[in-house]
């Protein structure tokens, strides 16, 4: 393949919606605690966690990488818990399914 039909390629998978950025949010502290929990005992690589005084209390952020797929779990007073990743990855994430089914059964959106 020459370098062209490469770079081709590459502008091909940059358009695949499984690799689009996408957000699960509305989730409270406890949830994204046993996710992290879960997501680390699969094989999840924590690569950051807020550590200052208000962890947990006010604000909360981990980082997690599990190959080339990373995850940005998140969460604060005002806005509540998100995860944040690639479409692909978080229709895998089978840890969050009690709280995100119980969000559509209830309407929560």
């Amino acid at each position: 393949m020459t370098w062209l039909s490469h770079f081709v390629r590459y502008l091909g998978v940059l358009n695949d919606p499984r690799l689009e950025p996408e957000t699960i949010d509305g989730l409270p502290p406890f949830a994204l605690r046993q996710a992290v929990e879960s997501l680390l005992r699969q094989g999840w690589i924590k690569t950051y966690e807020y550590t200052n005084a208000d962890a947990w209390i006010d604000y909360a952020r981990v980082d997690l990488r599990r190959g080339r797929s990373k995850l940005k779990l998140e969460w604060d007073q005002e806005s509540g818990g998100s995860v944040a990743g690639p479409h692909s990855v978080l229709t895998q994430l089978r840890v969050l399914d009690p709280w995100t089914q119980m969000q559509v059964r209830h309407g929560v959106n």
